[in-house]
């Protein structure tokens, strides 16, 4: 019966250190995400603004997909804005745990994510299910509201800094107006030529049936994960 109660005990505390710490982290995550939907919207009517009225064939627009989807159109890019609904940790080892912010509380290391995609608006459009999209950044947020932004470029180190800054609206504003130039800076590429000389007609008919031949919008670039793991292999 002691066991019995002791095992009841270490649940109840588990709840404490970790469900409640994780329920208060989506809430965080939920309002970052609605904040950044917010300066997306507004990105949108700036640009359309600015810019739409001086070429109408340049279409601008802003749309909510879901609840834990949007995105932006801008010409022939998609930038898509997506919260996953799961909190998160760092894997074992990750120098996150050496900092003196994380050392002085470990669930501080707990995060919500919010994702950065840049995907063909076309792929999207006709429905290119075997068109690759890329991974442009992601801001991960924690139970003080605190962040760090992992990405490429000025996104890899800008916001590496856990517990400096609480995120807001001009965070996000800078946060996103680089992404698009991430993707606004990345162009289409041909394959060469022999890789794609050969075809079968089945091949050529579910290309077709796919409203084109499958693309790819990668950003030339790995994240600092992806270069370290490289490195050790």
């Amino acid at each position: 019966m002691e066991e019995e109660n002791n095992n009841y005990s270490q649940i109840l505390e588990k709840l404490e250190s970790k469900a409640s710490i994780k329920q208060q982290i989506y809430r965080n995550t939920v309002e970052v995400f609605a904040l950044a939907k917010k300066v997306l919207s507004k990105t949108a009517s700036r640009l359309h603004q600015d810019y739409s009225v001086k070429d109408p064939s340049v279409e601008v627009f802003y749309r909510e997909t879901n609840q834990f989807e949007a995105e932006l159109k801008f010409s022939g890019d998609m930038l898509m804005l997506s919260m996953h609904s799961n909190v998160f940790n760092f894997e074992p080892g990750h120098s996150i745990f050496q900092t003196s912010y994380v050392k002085a509380d470990p669930t501080l290391s707990y995060c919500g994510v919010i994702y950065l995609h840049n995907f063909l608006a076309d792929s999207i459009k006709y429905n290119r299910l075997a068109d690759e999209g890329m991974l442009v950044a992601r801001i991960l947020v924690n139970k003080e509201k605190r962040f760090i932004v992992e990405g490429e470029g000025a996104l890899g180190f800008l916001y590496e800094v856990f517990g400096d800054d609480v995120i807001n609206e001009e965070t996000l504003t800078d946060i996103l107006e680089r992404a698009i130039l991430l993707c606004l800076s990345n162009d289409l590429q041909l394959p060469p030529y022999a890789q794609v000389k050969d075809v079968t007609l089945h091949q050529k008919q579910s290309i077709m049936a796919a409203s084109g031949y499958p693309t790819g919008k990668r950003l030339g670039y790995q994240f600092k994960s992806e270069t370290q793991q490289n490195n050790n292999q």
